[in-house]
């Protein structure tokens, strides 16, 4: 129920609204299509992680459509140690391990939330749902590690 305005015709409080500030954080629902603007910036903030970056490489580039986190964690140490040749701390199944705790808890949880993988706890398996603005940028990535 709406409240009606008081006699001076200013607005209730539950009825103002906060301007927003301009450093907030984007809130857009990346997976219904919102201004390019905050799709750049979800995709930035996605890549920048390197850990998260090597993650959606592996899924971007597996025929899988459903991946057991553990063969996701194994792809991301292999992908981890490519690109930092010699560091020794990429190399054994320890971190692999490591690799898969960090995913379920920090970068599969962030990547469901912006509509890119399909993430199940309990199963631990996850779906790359794939979004043709991040695909692009993933391109970039690639074609970066590569050469």
């Amino acid at each position: 129920m709406s409240e009606k305005p008081s006699e001076d015709g200013s607005t209730p409080p539950s009825e103002e609204r906060a301007a927003p500030t301009a450093n907030a954080a984007p809130t857009a629902d990346l997976r219904t299509g919102e201004e390019s603007s905050e799709k750049l910036d979800a995709a930035f903030a996605l890549l920048a992680d390197p850990v998260r970056r090597a993650a959606l490489v592996a899924l971007a580039e597996s025929d899988e459509t459903v991946y057991a986190l553990d063969s996701l964690a194994t792809a991301v140490a292999s992908k981890r140690q490519a690109a930092n040749a010699g560091d020794r701390t990429f190399e054994d199944a320890t971190r692999a391990r490591s690799l898969a705790v960090e995913l379920h808890h920090r970068h599969l949880p962030k990547l469901e939330s912006h509509g890119v993988v399909r993430y199940d706890p309990a199963e631990r398996s996850v779906e790359y749902r794939g979004r043709e603005w991040l695909d692009e940028w993933l391109d970039h990535v690639r074609q970066a590690d590569s050469g």
